[in-house]
């Protein structure tokens, strides 16, 4: 009993007026959890009682990735009370419901199990705890389960029973997640209310028991007479009616209503037990609904001491206005509590922000949105190489028809529509982008797919009618990306939220800046255009000068913590500009100049840390978050960091339609360029400079490959830009041939 001996002496001696008097110096802090409940059910149901406190306090969108692709009850519960993505153990069973979050049995000697002078049980252990911890090993990101209520000096309470009946049959298990969130390092909750005392029977309800209102609220009641306490409440009805849809493809709608006003009454009689003014309230979605097969953005809401009525809030993990994250719920609870965040939280405190608008609406329109985009990227990404890789077959087989039959007036003209194909692989990225401030979800899906074809179409058009030359056409598209990417991180911040190439709020693992495709596109669109720019104007001293401060500005938009913020980028453009721009003057480098080039790398990797720490700690991106781990709890963080990279490099290798696309991508890279004999030395000989930026994208692909956690993808998105190109390169070269054969 950690903790809750002196507090049971104190409990026994209150008077009446004792509690309320306590609490003046020591306020308490409430985590209500809405298990599988996102902001549609809110503003579709019009929960009374959680938009009267989203009314008055902050309002978000929780994203509630873990580990896992989806976070079930014990990794989101446990998520909330390690401050770090954590997950929990597994049973057996399709929906993958966990041993962990089981009450220790009673007779565990190790366990001393007392009823307080509440009828609130005193240190309750939750099972499956070694196991989490073994999971937690294994992720690598050092997660402590536990860590919050650790960290607290008074009270953790627990408080709900998700129970699937009475008693709970096997294999569904119990439901009794709170304790996850409640417990402490050793996997105990100082008290809690968790019992089957909080149900009564309902042969109408989901598995035939419902949660009790009454007991419910005295279970709250006698855990707000515990001084200074922190509690993890959930209503039991919304996990069982989660459940019960997983069984039967959505949960029926009368029972999910009626789930969804119990835990509104109960929010509303907690909300209204809590003074505003000292004590806090937070409101979060632990999990997305699990009979959806869908994985949705969830509630947040903060209300209390430095959370003002009418704004929205993100965290330091998001920088994203209205974002804020699971592993954020225990640093927001201890800075309110004024204690320090341990070094084990990667998660970071919700920051409130001035807004205006309906918030609950605009959280309701991110989270279609976020779904929608989500589950058209990997279509998308499958349409993208496909049509890559048919264009190169047939290309290849188009121009061995044509070797064969020579090259003079009896050969079959190089077809058209080759090179506009080209282009429209190009553009695409471009016409992605273009396309994101629009609500594809209020569209559909067909009407935006077609929106995609007719921009990339257009921008195909536009280039093949305003510019003659097909290699200034490509120049005007990659020009134009860089010019788009520019623009935007500088100014507007628009385009990288939900792109097809952008960040996805559902995978949870960026939200603003730069992620490791949308820095393939802009390094290799910078670098191509450098090259087409030179081949244009090799003469013009000033070329060179405005090819410069192109990648210099590349530099800082990929890597300055306000704008990209995007680490392996830095590593990897800037050596890999550095010797392009060598070889665009001429020079070869040597190997002293790689390892200046390497070096400049780094010592941009240490300027952009350096501006990132003189920053708030509240807006620091990830680069100054490692460098505060590392300080903070050793080099083991900086190597573990390293092995998680290089087993998501792993991971992506064997999952991702790109790997599919870089061996034929560099197959007909080679054939086209190196055939027939003596093409590559033609090529140096015609297109230098292009020759030059080829070189450079190729070593782009090979260091983002060896710097990135999204491995292959970043080699198959640089090679989407160059075989193109080499495609041009070599169209031109046969007209060039066509035109001086007699």
């Amino acid at each position: 009993m950690r903790r809750a001996a002196p507090f049971l002496i104190g409990l026994a001696l209150l008077a009446p007026g004792g509690p309320a008097s306590a609490q003046e110096d020591c306020p308490r802090t409430v985590i209500f959890t809405l298990p599988g409940v996102i902001w549609e059910d809110v503003a579709a149901h019009r929960l009374p009682n959680v938009l009267e406190v989203a009314s008055e306090g902050s309002v978000g969108s929780m994203a509630v990735r873990t580990n896992s692709a989806r976070t079930s009850y014990a990794s989101g519960f446990a998520t909330i009370g390690a401050g770090t993505r954590t997950d929990g153990g597994w049973s057996a069973g399709a929906v993958a419901y966990e041993r962990a979050g089981v009450p220790v049995s009673p007779d565990d000697p190790s366990l001393e199990d007392v009823t307080t002078p509440t009828g609130l049980r005193a240190d309750v252990g939750a099972s499956g705890f070694s196991e989490i911890e073994e999971i937690a090993e294994t992720a690598d990101y050092h997660a402590e389960a536990g860590a919050l209520a650790e960290a607290i000096d008074t009270p953790v309470i627990a408080i709900g029973n998700g129970d699937p009946g009475l008693p709970p049959p096997v294999p569904a298990g119990w439901g009794r997640w709170p304790l996850l969130g409640g417990m402490d390092r050793s996997g105990v909750t100082d008290y809690a209310a968790v019992g089957p005392d909080l149900l009564v029977s309902d042969p109408d309800a989901p598995y035939g028991v419902a949660s009790d209102p009454g007991a419910m609220e005295k279970a709250f009641d006698d855990a707000a007479s515990v001084p200074c306490s922190t509690i993890v409440v959930m209503e039991g009805d919304l996990a069982r009616v989660d459940r019960y849809g997983v069984e039967r493809g959505r949960p029926p709608s009368e029972d999910h209503q009626s789930a969804l006003r119990a835990a509104d009454d109960l929010l509303g009689h907690v909300a209204a037990s809590l003074d505003p003014a000292k004590e806090l309230l937070l409101v979060v979605s632990p999990t997305s609904p699990w009979w959806d097969s869908d994985v949705h953005l969830g509630v947040a809401v903060a209300r209390g001491p430095g959370f003002p009525a009418g704004t929205t809030m993100d965290s330091a993990s998001t920088r994203q206005s209205g974002i804020v994250t699971l592993p954020d719920i225990a640093p927001t609870v201890l800075q309110h509590r004024g204690i320090d965040r341990p070094d084990v939280m990667l998660g970071r405190p919700f920051v409130p922000h001035e807004a205006s608008g309906d918030l609950v609406e605009e959280a309701v329109e991110l989270d279609r949105e976020s779904v929608f985009a989500h589950g058209l990227q990997a279509g998308l990404a499958t349409g993208f190489v496909i049509f890559q890789i048919l264009i190169y077959a047939t290309a290849i087989i188009l121009l061995l028809r044509r070797d064969r039959r020579g090259h003079g007036t009896d050969a079959p003209p190089i077809p058209k529509w080759l090179e506009l194909a080209c282009l429209a692989i190009v553009a695409f990225p471009l016409g992605s982008y273009l396309a994101t401030p629009i609500d594809g979800h209020s569209i559909g899906t067909g009407w935006f797919l077609g929106l995609l074809i007719a921009i990339d179409i257009a921008l195909m058009t536009l280039v093949t009618v305003a510019i003659r030359s097909p290699l200034d056409r490509l120049l005007a598209l990659t020009s134009a990306t860089v010019l788009l990417f520019i623009v935007d991180l500088t100014f507007f911040d628009v385009f990288q939220l939900n792109a097809v190439f952008g960040n996805d709020p559902i995978v949870a693992g960026r939200f603003t800046g730069l992620g490791n495709i949308a820095f393939a596109i802009l390094g290799t669109t910078s670098l191509m255009s450098g090259a087409l720019l030179v081949n244009r104007r090799p003469d013009r001293p000033w070329v060179f000068w405005v090819v410069g401060a192109l990648f210099l500005v590349t530099v800082i938009v990929d890597g300055a913590p306000s704008l990209g913020s995007d680490v392996g980028g830095i590593i990897s453009l800037v050596p890999v500009l550095a010797i392009t721009f060598m070889l665009l003057l001429g020079q070869r480098p040597n190997a002293r100049a790689v390892i200046v080039a390497v070096l400049a790398g780094v010592a941009a990797l240490g300027f952009f840390l350096l501006v990132d720490l003189s920053r708030p700690p509240a807006s620091r991106t990830h680069l100054g978050r490692l460098f505060e781990d590392v300080r903070a709890r050793g080099p083991e963080v900086f190597t573990d960091t390293i092995g998680r990279k290089i087993r998501t490099n792993l991971r992506v290798f064997r999952s991702t339609i790109y790997t599919y696309l870089v061996p034929p991508a560099l197959a007909v890279i080679a054939w086209l360029l190196l055939r027939p004999q003596g093409r590559w030395q033609r090529l140096a000989v015609t297109f230098p400079k292009i020759r030059a930026g080829l070189i450079g994208g190729l070593l782009l692909a090979v260091v983002g490959f060896a710097v990135n956690d999204s491995g292959i993808v970043v080699p198959a998105m640089v090679l989407s830009f160059l075989a193109p190109m080499s495609l041009l390169l070599h169209l031109v070269l046969e007209r060039e041939q066509e035109e001086t054969t007699p």
